[in-house]
Formats: structure tokens, sequence, C-alpha cells
């Protein structure tokens, strides 16, 4: 997550949001409240990159979970297209994995959806339009739980290992899980027993619930 930086408060903002209702709770906010300019509001990560490009906000509001790509996915790619511009993500999901993205990555404030009151969200745009970081108490909570936990994913997983543990915490086999990932079903055989064993689980059916957990997988995606 970047670091404060004083500027002016932003003219413009494009919202990348795929619930209408919630959209158009931002759009009033953002207009009438804050006195910021509405350049566009999208539903998909494609619209919102483009939209993006086109009129390089000065803010964006930047849901996390889009039908397209997960939001995370694409902060890059927006500061790309207007290093300068301010960030805020909103997310219904506030799991440790979904606020350690948050916190390794660009954006500059975090909304959970779940708990924030409407002047909480009044409150996140105004700090990170103004230059500042907005960080709620569930992303402080996962920063030192996550120090603090030998144990924790951060510590003892590496990056391949976590790239495959959505599989199969969704319950890929082997087979569907190489398939996925490009790799041969032996490699993902090695994964699974490597994080098993790190994370001293004895069980497929205890590594589907941790990956729920963490939030590396969720029980709608889950083919058992």
């Amino acid at each position: 997550m970047h670091s404060p930086a004083k500027r002016k408060s932003p003219g413009t903002v494009v919202l990348i949001e795929d619930e209408t209702m919630f959209r158009d709770l931002l759009k009033r906010l953002c207009r009438r409240r804050l006195g910021l300019t509405v350049a566009g509001d999208v539903g998909t990560a494609a619209e919102g990159l483009a939209l993006c490009r086109r009129h390089q906000p000065d803010f964006v509001m930047l849901d996390l979970n889009l039908p397209d790509r997960n939001g995370i996915e694409i902060v890059d790619e927006l500061l790309a297209a207007n290093p300068r511009g301010r960030i805020l993500a909103v997310s219904c999901e506030n799991d440790d994995l979904t606020l350690w993205r948050v916190l390794n990555s660009g954006v500059h404030g975090f909304v959970d959806k779940n708990h924030a009151s409407l002047e909480d969200l009044a409150q996140a745009i105004s700090e990170v339009a103004d230059g500042g970081v907005h960080l709620p108490a569930c992303i402080q909570a996962a920063r030192q739980r996550l120090r603090l936990d030998p144990r924790a994913f951060t510590r003892i997983l590496t990056e391949h290992e976590r790239k495959v543990l959505p599989l199969l915490g969704c319950g890929l086999t082997n087979e569907d899980a190489g398939k996925r990932l490009q790799v041969s079903p032996r490699t993902v055989r090695l994964h699974r027993w490597q994080i098993m064993a790190k994370l001293d689980l004895h069980s497929i059916k205890e590594l589907i619930r941790y990956a729920v957990s963490k939030g590396f997988a969720k029980l709608k995606d889950f083919r058992g």
C-alpha cells in the first residue's frame, strides 16, 4: 500500500463496481457530498481499465470482486495509466489473503463493505482523495496477525505454493490443477504434499478448510 502524499483534492473519479445499487450510491456520494466529478462508472475490470486509460482520473474506486478479474490484479495497470492517481479498494471479503494482497498492492486505502457505514465510506474517500492512506482496523489487525504468527502462509508458503493452494482448496484433482497451471500432475502432487506438511494438515478436508478460512478458496467454487 502506498504511503501518504499531500495533494489537492482530485476532481475526477472513475467507479469500478459490479453491484449496480452500490455503484449508484457511490455516484451520489461522490457528486453531491464530496464534490467530485464522476467521469464514468462500469462493472468490469476490462471496462474500468479502458475508462481509466481514456480519462486518466484523479481518483478510482475499485471493487476487488469483479466478474472478469480480481481487482487487485489490475492495480498496476491503473497506476501505469495514471501514476499520480489515487485508488481506494472496496470489498465484502476481509480474509487474511485479501487483506495481505491489499497491503502489498499499490492501493491507497481499503473499505470493508460488510462493516463500514456510509460515514466511514465518505471519510475513506476524503482521506485517500486528499493524498492520505486509509487503513481500517481489519487491515491493521491482519498485518499484526500475520507478522506475529510463525506459521502464517506469508512466512512458510512459496509463491508457487500460494498459486496451487486455491485450486486444491476448490477440490480440483492433481490432473485438473496441473492443466490450469500448465504443470504436470506430479508437480501438483509434490506441492500438495509440501503445503500440507508445512501447515501441519493431515487430510484433504483439512487442506480445503484451511484454504477457505484464509481466503484462498471460496465454497461456491468447490468441486466435490
